[in-house]
Order: C-alpha cells, then sequence, then structure tokens
C-alpha cells in the first residue's frame, strides 16, 4: 500500500490558519477536505438546523403531502413498503411512526430478502392483495420496477416513491409517470442534496407532512438517530444536511427515545456518550442487518417500534442468532474466494458464481474481496434457475452504467455508482458474465497500487484528550470526510495479540520513548511477524480515537498500516 501525505506551504498554512481562527493542525485537516474559507469552515465544524433543506424543494412532495392529507381525510389504509437493508427498515420504522402521530392510518411490509426478492415484485403483489390499502409509499426501493407499479395503479392504488438509487430511464420523461410520484435526489432538478440515504429520502417526506399539517417538528428531530443509523449504514457522503443529521442522530442515542436502541447499546457494550459513525457502521448496523441478510426484516422494524421488554428481548435474540449464522455463513464464502483468488495471478477483478452461496451475505463479501484486492467484484449465487449477484467497484468503473448496458436481459438490476446488484435468468447468465468480463478487463486498469492518504505528521508523544476533542470537531467522518489519518515514525509495537475470525485483527499497545498507547489494527493481523518483530522500529499510520473503560476515556491508535 502506498502513503500519500499532503504537503502545503508553511507560509499558505499560517496565513490559512490565521482566516479560520483554528490551530494549523486543524486547519491543515480542513484544507485536506476542500474546506478553503472562512464559510466553509464555518458550515462544516458548526453544523445545525438551517443546513436541512426544504423538502418542497423536491417537484413531486406538493402533490404526495396532498395525497397522503385525502388518505387521512378519508380513513384510507397506508401501506409504507421498503427494503430490506439497514437503510430501508430504518426509514420505513420512522415513516410509520412519524405518520401514526398524525392519526394515520398506517401499515407496513418488509419483504423476505431470500424468498421474495427486491423492490416490489409479483410475489409480493400476491400478498398484497388482502390489504384493502388505497396508498402505498415505498422507502429506499421500487424506482425502477415499471411492471409491478403499473400493476398496483390498474388495482387503483396510488403510489408514492421514495427512493435515492439511480433511475434507469423509468420515470425520468415526466409525461410518462403514469401518475407516480417519485421522491428521489438523484432524478430531482431542485433538490440540492443529491447524496440522501433512503432513509434520509423519508425523513423528507415526514418533514413535509409535519409542516402542512402544522404539527411540532421536534418530534421528527428528536428520532432522528433511526434516520442516522440508515444514513451511515449506507455510506454515503458524510457533507451537506447529512452531517448534521448524523451528528443529530448520534447526539440523541445518548438519551434514546427508542428502548430497543437502549437495550443493543448496552448489549454491543458501547458507550453511547462517545458513540461514532465507526460504531454504527461496525457494530449496531451489521447486528440489524443479519436479519435482513438471513430472515425477516420486518422484525427489526418492530424492533424499534416495540415497547414491550419482552417482546423486545425476544427480537434481540433472533437479530443475535441471525447475526451469527450471517458471519458464519460469510467467513465460509469468503475463505473459498480467497484460494481461488490465490491461485489467479494479480486479477483485474473477479467475477465467480455458485449454487451453494446464500444469496443474502455475498454482498459483505463482495465489499471485503474489493476493498482488499482495489478491483471490481461480482459475486452471483444461483437458486432456483436464476442468478442473484452482488456488484461492488472502485473508483473509475461504474459498476451501474455496465449493468445499464445490459439491461435488456436482467429481469431487474439497481443500485449506485460503485454498488449495484441484479437478477438474471440463468439462460442468460452465461450471456452476462461474457459481457461483464469484457467490460471491467477494459475499464479498470488492473494493479493500481493502493493508496492511503495521510493527513498530517503527528508526534504519539504530543496525543492528548484535548487535541483529539479538538480533532474530532471534524466529525461526523465516513465518505468524503474520512477518518483524519497521522503518520509516525520509530514506534515499537508491544504485547500484541490477534483476535477475530482467522486472526484477522490485532490489539496491543505501542510504544516511543516513554510514551505507551494501546492500539487496535483491523484486518492487519496478517502482517505481525515474529522474527525479531519487538525489536524493529515502525513507521505507522493511524487514527487517534476514544476508548471507553469503566466510564472513562483513554487514547487509543486505530492502525491504518506499518512498515
Amino acid at each position: 500500500m502506498k502513503w500519500e501525505l499532503k504537503s502545503y506551504d508553511k507560509n499558505y498554512l499560517v496565513s490559512k490558519s490565521s482566516e479560520f481562527g483554528e490551530s494549523k493542525l486543524i486547519s491543515r485537516l480542513l484544507l485536506n477536505r476542500g474546506v478553503n474559507t472562512k464559510e466553509k469552515v464555518n458550515k462544516f465544524l458548526n453544523s445545525d438546523k438551517k443546513d436541512i433543506h426544504n423538502p418542497f424543494l423536491f417537484e413531486d412532495m406538493e402533490n404526495a403531502v396532498k395525497r397522503i392529507q385525502k388518505a387521512g381525510k378519508n380513513k384510507e389504509k397506508i401501506i409504507v413498503y421498503g427494503d430490506y437493508d439497514v437503510d430501508g427498515i430504518s426509514g420505513v420504522a420512522y415513516l410509520v411512526m412519524m405518520l401514526r402521530r398524525l392519526g394515520l392510518n398506517v401499515d407496513y411490509y418488509i419483504p423476505n430478502r431470500v424468498h421474495k426478492g427486491t423492490g416490489i415484485n409479483k410475489h409480493v403483489l400476491a400478498f398484497l392483495k388482502k390489504w384493502d390499502a388505497k396508498l402505498f409509499i415505498t422507502v429506499d426501493t421500487s424506482i425502477n420496477n415499471l411492471e409491478e407499479i403499473l400493476m398496483l395503479k390498474n388495482r387503483g392504488i396510488d403510489i408514492i416513491i421514495t427512493d435515492h438509487h439511480r433511475q434507469t430511464g423509468i420515470f425520468e420523461n415526466e409525461e410518462e409517470n403514469f401518475g407516480v410520484l417519485t421522491i428521489n435526489p438523484k432524478s430531482s432538478k431542485n433538490y440540492p442534496n443529491k447524496f440522501l440515504s433512503g432513509s434520509g429520502v423519508a425523513f423528507k417526506l415526514a418533514d413535509a407532512v409535519y409542516e402542512t399539517y402544522g404539527a411540532n417538528k421536534k418530534i421528527l428531530y428528536d428520532y432522528l438517530d433511526i434516520i442516522m443509523i440508515g444514513t451511515v449504514a449506507d455510506v454515503v457522503p458524510m457533507t451537506d444536511e447529512n452531517r448534521f443529521i448524523i451528528k443529530k442522530g448520534l447526539s440523541n442515542l445518548k438519551k434514546t427515545k427508542i428502548k430497543g436502541l437502549k437495550y443493543i447499546i448496552n448489549y454491543l457494550k458501547i458507550n453511547p456518550k462517545n458513540i461514532t459513525t465507526s460504531d454504527i457502521g461496525f457494530f449496531v448496523a451489521p447486528i440489524f442487518n443479519a436479519l435482513g441478510r438471513i430472515d425477516n426484516s420486518k422484525i427489526v422494524v418492530n424492533f424499534f417500534i416495540q415497547e414491550d421488554d419482552f417482546k423486545l428481548f425476544s427480537i434481540i435474540e433472533e437479530m443475535k442468532r441471525a447475526n451469527k449464522i450471517r458471519r458464519y455463513l460469510e467467513n465460509e464464502i469468503y475463505n473459498e474466494l480467497e484460494e481461488k483468488i490465490q491461485r489467479l495471478e494479480r486479477p483485474k477483478y473477479i467475477f465467480m458464481k455458485s449454487r451453494k452461496w446464500h444469496s443474502g451475505v455475498i454482498g459483505v463479501v463482495c465489499s471485503r474481496i474489493s476493498i482488499k484486492y482495489n478491483i471490481p467484484v461480482i459475486l452471483v449465487s444461483i437458486k432456483n434457475g436464476y442468478g442473484k449477484a452482488s456488484c461492488r467497484s472502485i473508483e473509475g468503473v461504474n459498476i451501474f452504467d455496465i449493468l445499464k448496458s445490459v439491461s435488456d436481459k436482467l429481469e431487474r438490476f439497481g443500485g449506485h455508482d460503485l454498488a449495484a446488484g441484479f437478477l438474471v435468468s440463468e439462460k442468460y447468465l452465461g450471456e452476462i458474465e461474457k459481457h461483464l468480463r469484457n467490460k471491467l478487463a477494459i475499464k479498470n486498469r488492473g494493479n493500481v497500487q493502493k493508496i492511503l492518504y495521510v493527513d498530517a505528521w503527528l508526534n504519539i508523544e504530543n496525543l492528548n484528550k484535548r487535541k483529539l476533542h479538538d480533532i474530532n470537531r471534524l466529525s461526523p467522518f465516513g465518505l468524503d470526510n474520512q477518518e483524519p489519518n497521522f503518520m509516525d515514525a520509530d514506534v515499537n509495537f508491544l504485547n500484541l495479540t490477534k483476535f477475530g475470525i482467522n486472526n484477522r485483527h490485532f490489539k496491543g499497545f505501542v510504544r516511543k520513548n516513554n510514551r505507551i498507547i494501546s492500539v487496535i489494527g483491523y484486518n492487519l493481523g496478517h502482517k505481525l511477524k515474529t522474527n525479531n518483530f519487538y525489536k524493529k522500529k515502525f513507521k505507522i499510520v493511524y487514527t487517534p480515537i476514544f476508548k471507553s473503560v469503566h466510564s472513562d476515556l483513554f487514547i487509543e491508535l486505530k492502525i491504518k498500516d506499518f512498515k
């Protein structure tokens, strides 16, 4: 892995530090993130409600709210229908809670990933017949399900689609939207934030409804921790109004109004006073996702809404059970792929398929392989005559556009530039594989060395809680605002132990002169060597974090790489 440290002219850095009214270290971090004016600094460091855009900038929002009002007036049944990942689940839970508080007759449905598939589909339509619903609202799904949407319309059901995935030509022409109301930042001409999560779009709909009803909006913000979980899990840019949603949501978690969240945070042994986006992304979101990948996501919506302790504990036990199964299945597939990849010579991409793989977990494995080798990865699970695929890509290789070029042979597809999925009949799978292999071989340069961007040199001897609190003012960290990486040298490792599946991670201590600090290294266990390892001095790239021990905060280094 190549390390790249951004350098600045000393006078320029001093000038910017004076302009920003910040230390040289914080000014450097801001400049590295493209925050280069006093106005941008104030907005970046002090995000608040003013950053939330007017929801009526969405072209169909006014008509969508009017249709919801009509449903309320006529006592019509409203069905909220969501995707089975954390983003969709949290958006459904939030929207159902907020609409019910206005006295609306609302129920919800999350399809079973394995048995019902994604989006609105014919299997689900059969199930929906028993509901006497006049209004159907989707969350994080269905922007490309034209055939099924028309079937609903033909049954006299009005539809509001809220989604954030890219469209494949459907509903892009306003004259051919078939009376379907669409709230989607990707297709909106006027809405400024194109990178809302699916749950974030649900929040915008609730915001518009409450404004029209003249209801107290405080309740919307009091429950933003639900939307925050979906937003973090979906890995959207930590910019614009997403920053406020996440900061407010993390703040809410300290005294959350969701009883189930209190229990799950306690189970995961996370200190809510010091919870971060990493805690959400690596610990909280996966345990919610597990039920959607292995079993039934509808249970997780109940988790957010339920107040009964006994029922909550039952749900949590189901989540824990599903999470163990999920981890086992992921590890089995990952190890199988690693064996096959080791026999390849510097692959430009990975395309593999199997009848043994569980379709609900290949997406996570796909991500792990893509990140490790810095190449596009497509994994296909074959069952009952169909191939269900998860795709992950890298910068410069737009997997969504590649799928779009062969969409006439796909049953369904959707997603984003770097993460997508598709369903294909097995009779076309060979043709699709050949097409995708050709496209990936052409588009990907292959063997591109992964770059670890370093923000600054920072001697670990100079770390203290005040400096770390100052650095954390730039949080929340994530896409487009990565955790700050710092470099230091002449460091010794002490008392390291490996942990995790296949000893993937390590923990222990580092020492520089008289300073000793605890460390943790995720996915770096393979780099530990026994031959004179502890006698050598290393250069390290690290992120300083707070570690909670019995309600006290200590500094720990998250090691990103070492040489």
